[in-house]
This record gives structure tokens, sequence and C-alpha cells, in this order.
């Protein structure tokens, strides 16, 4: 929408200056005939306001400049995402726009600003931050991820950052009865500073990755051995764990896959120093586990599902793949004690007529 002349005229003189010090560049089309189109352009963002051939130039270019409004979309809360592939070409055209965008998104009610920074483009950041207000949310290896929330008269409402890591541990046996345990070569647990210390393979979860895929994924990397998932045998949460971070770790009962009773190791050595199949006891009755810790309690899951089995023990969620619902596309996968589609609130088993 075009703001009225006085409002136009009261932003151009608070942002024109400043903007046109940066180097926006603006043209104006001059005609005899009615208003005139006004356009503040720079490589990858474009506005327009009318005026009347009877205004000044530099009160017509003020108000363009004010207009100027970085390409977005707007999201389900009332805020925006800026389109990180169509920021300005230099950090001064960029500082212009956001200036520009945030007194307009304000005037706007618009509540949460989320804006992409490739690494390409990092010389923005300063300017989003020291001159924009911005905040950091995260940061990956291609972007930093910042926001802004705008209102002044209520808390910030946006979502923080991921607060866990997510990772796994792998409880695998084979035919005989051997658990497969590993020595790390680098960690707290290294073989160097515990000779002794054979433990479960474990590793981090991949972002997108479901919980038994990525128990899997770690005992083939690490082992070559193939595996299948057969349940989820406990879950253990601890808290300023990497960076500040809380984690959540899964473990994991697998079994060799296709029926196999035994299965050749072949180790990987930037992360293993060995790698074996050893008797359960030498899991279980480790020196290095202080008795009554969690991981105490989490082998005695081990030795309790490896002795009598899922069914006979009462150990073990399974896991499904449902539908995502609300009306959207995709699915989730959850996991339970009752992984199956017959124990539903509706649509499975019938309800009870009152």
């Amino acid at each position: 929408p075009t703001p009225t002349p006085s409002l136009a005229r009261a932003f151009a003189f608070a942002f024109a200056p400043r903007a046109l010090r940066r180097g926006a560049r603006v043209a104006t089309l001059s005609s005899a005939r009615a208003p005139q189109i006004v356009a503040a352009r720079s490589s990858s963002f474009i506005a327009f306001q009318e005026t009347s051939p009877s205004e000044k130039d530099d009160d017509a270019m003020a108000a363009a400049a004010t207009q100027t409004t970085l390409a977005h979309s707007v999201d389900r809360y009332g805020g925006v995402i800026v389109d990180a592939d169509a920021l300005p070409d230099t950090a001064d055209a960029f500082a212009a726009a956001l200036a520009s965008s945030i007194a307009r998104w304000k005037a706007t009610g618009v509540r949460g600003v989320w804006l992409k920074i490739p690494a390409k483009r990092a010389e923005l950041v300063g300017v989003a931050v020291h001159d924009g207000g911005f905040e950091f949310h995260h940061a990956e290896k291609t972007h930093a991820m910042l926001t802004r929330w705008l209102p002044t008269d209520e808390d910030d409402l946006l979502p923080p950052n991921a607060s866990h890591q997510v990772g796994v541990g792998a409880f695998v046996t084979n035919g005989a009865g051997d658990v497969l345990l590993v020595q790390e070569r680098r960690g707290p647990a290294a073989a160097a500073s515990r000779p002794n210390f054979w433990k479960l393979p474990t590793g981090l979860v991949d972002c997108g990755e479901d919980i038994p895929s990525a128990a899997i994924r770690e005992v083939m990397e690490e082992t070559g051995v193939a595996v299948e998932f057969e349940a989820i045998l406990g879950i253990r949460h601890g808290h300023d764990v990497a960076f500040g971070k809380s984690d959540l770790f899964f473990l994991v009962a697998l079994k060799l896959a296709d029926g196999a009773e035994d299965a050749a190791i072949t180790i990987q050595e930037q992360e293993l120093a060995a790698a074996a199949w050893k008797p359960l006891r030498e899991m279980t009755h480790n020196p290095h586990i202080m008795p009554n810790s969690h991981m105490d309690h989490m082998y005695g899951l081990c030795a309790k599902y490896a002795r009598e089995g899922r069914l006979a023990s009462g150990i073990g969620m399974g896991w499904q793949s449902l539908p995502l619902g609300l009306n959207r596309d995709g699915t989730v996968v959850t996991y339970s004690n009752a992984p199956t589609r017959e124990v539903m609130g509706k649509g499975g088993e019938e309800e009870e007529e009152e």
C-alpha cells in the first residue's frame, strides 16, 4: 500500500539521507503527464511510489527509498522470512533496504523477522547485528540465521535454537550370545586412557534421520556389521553436555541382518582402536562402569533383554511411521510399547458407547 504524502515525507527525512549516502540508486522517471513513478532500485529489490511533478526531487527520492522492502515471504505466525537468494549486492544497499524494511514491517504489524545470511554473504552479518538490531539464532556450515522481534510491548515469542543433540547406542548380539563391543580411538573413552573399556558402538543422529536408521548406520560405519532394528531399550536425558546443549541418548537393540548367526568385523580406524564380539559379562561388569550409574542401568537393560527377549522382559519400544496429520503431507516416526495402528484414539479399535 502507498502511504499518505505526509507520512512518506516524514519517513523520507528520517531515512533517505543515510540510504543515499550508502549508495542506494534512485531513478526518477519524469514526464509532463500526471503522477510520476519513482523507483528505488538495487540489483535485487525495487519499489514504486506515486508522486506528482510538483514535488521536489529530493522528497520524491526519499519517499521512494523508504518503500524498498527486502524480498520475503510471510510465515504462519505473523512474521516474515527474508529471501536469502535475493539479498542486495552490496553491504551498503543491504543496510538501506534493511532499515526501510524494518520501518515498514513495524508499521504493518509484523512480529518476528527471520534473516538467513549465506556464508558467501558473511559481510552482511555485522550490518544486520550492529545496524539492524538482529540477534544470532543459529549457524550451519552454509549460513547464519538471525532474528529480530519487532513488538516492543510483548515478550519475544520466537522459538529458540535447537536445545538438544541426539545420540544412539547400539546393542547387537550374535547367535552365540556375544555382544558387539568397541574401543574408542579418541575422547574420554579412548583405549589409550582406558585400556579395558569395551563399550557399545555409539554416535550422533544426523538431521532428518530416524533413530533406528542412525543406530544401523553407526554399526555399519564403525564395524562393517549389517544389522536390523529390534527395539529401543531406554532413553537417557542429560543437560549441559555439548556447548551448553542438552542431550538425548537412545539405547537401541539390533540383530544381525538376514537372520545371520555371526558377522565379520571391519573397524573404522579413524574412530576405533578395536572392535570384537565379547561375552555379555565383559560389558555389564566393566570396571569403568560406576555401580548404580545411568550406564550401569542401561547395560542392565541390555542384559535383561538378551536373556529374556522383548516379550518376556517387557523391555523395549517398537516404532511405526504414521501420517503427520493436520492436513499436512508427510509422515513421522513414533516410538511406543504398542507400535501398531490398532491402538488409536480414533480410527483403530471402536470406542465403547456411553
